[in-house]
């Protein structure tokens, strides 16, 4: 078996196409697998900043409403405060008994009541003015920023002009 140089000329030749086309194959196959897996990457990240979106949203959502649930208690600590602050419930029902234009014959803090959760302090308050404006006096008490509960009122007619004069029991509260 004796080779010629043309057939060993064809046989180098088919073996370099055939190791150039493996080398490429191989070559290709690892740039299409790496840029396979870059997509992959790609997507993950894509999928982690859109989860990271939502997570952001959520978190403001959740402070938000920690923020309100934070005005919530501020609102219900003002409206039954840790001391009674009868100073500050002095001024506020002042300033009503002079916008609605009522007299305030007599201030007395009765007996404190001990309860189980807070303190009710009981204040007889007994006072002169009109019906609508002793009306409106009440309607401001009742719906003050602290609790404040109207228990006992009295009213009676003192003269003909249509002023009248009221004894009203009120409590305020304290934790």
């Amino acid at each position: 078996m004796h080779l010629d140089i043309k057939m060993l000329d064809r046989i180098c030749l088919i073996m370099v196409v055939v190791v150039s086309l493996a080398s490429g194959y191989w070559v290709v196959s690892g740039g299409v697998r790496q840029l396979r897996e870059i997509r992959e990457q790609n997507d993950l990240l894509s999928k982690s900043i859109q989860d990271l979106a939502l997570a952001e949203t959520n978190l403001q959502r959740l402070n938000a409403a920690i923020d309100e649930t934070k005005k919530q208690i501020k609102a219900l600590d003002e409206r039954i405060p840790d001391t009674a602050k009868i100073g500050k419930f002095l001024k506020q029902l002042d300033a009503l008994m002079k916008e609605r234009h009522i007299v305030l014959e007599s201030f007395e803090p009765l007996p404190v009541v001990e309860q189980k959760r807070f303190t009710r302090i009981p204040i007889r308050l007994i006072s002169r003015g009109s019906f609508v404006n002793i009306y409106q006096l009440i309607s401001d008490l009742e719906t003050m920023s602290r609790l404040v509960d109207v228990e006992d009122t009295i009213l009676t007619s003192v003269n003909e002009g249509g002023e009248c004069r009221f004894d009203l029991t009120t409590s305020i509260f304290e934790r």
